[in-house]
């Protein structure tokens, strides 16, 4: 933030190729807390339904990014298995959201992960 940053990326770098490096779930609170909304957080690693996206997104993350699930959708199904994949995450993320009690995303918030 301090260099002018409008927003960071909490990546989870080569898969976590390091033993015990924490996965970017599990530091994702600290860093929105850090920031306090100042910048928007992009979370990444490890997200591949809509409750994953649930979660990050509770956790206080903007937005995730969502990498080898759309590499494999591509490849497997071109633009149809992209679409295929994305409607998939869209429903899964709708559902979540119903059985937390969310009717938009602005209603995600850490609590809702206790119903889980």
């Amino acid at each position: 933030m301090d260099a002018g940053a409008n927003g960071s990326i909490v990546p989870n770098p080569g898969g976590r190729v390091l033993d015990h490096t924490p996965a970017p779930v599990e530091v994702l609170p600290a860093i929105c807390d850090a920031v306090g909304g100042r910048i928007k957080v992009l979370a990444d690693g490890a997200i591949r339904t809509g409750a994953d996206v649930f979660k990050v997104l509770a956790l206080g993350a903007d937005a995730v990014l969502i990498g080898r699930p759309y590499v494999t959708a591509a490849c497997g199904g071109n633009a149809e298995g992209v679409a295929l994949y994305t409607q998939k995450i869209l429903s899964e993320l709708r559902d979540t959201m119903k059985m937390t009690g969310c009717a938009a995303l602005a209603d995600i918030t850490r609590e809702k992960i206790h119903a889980f």
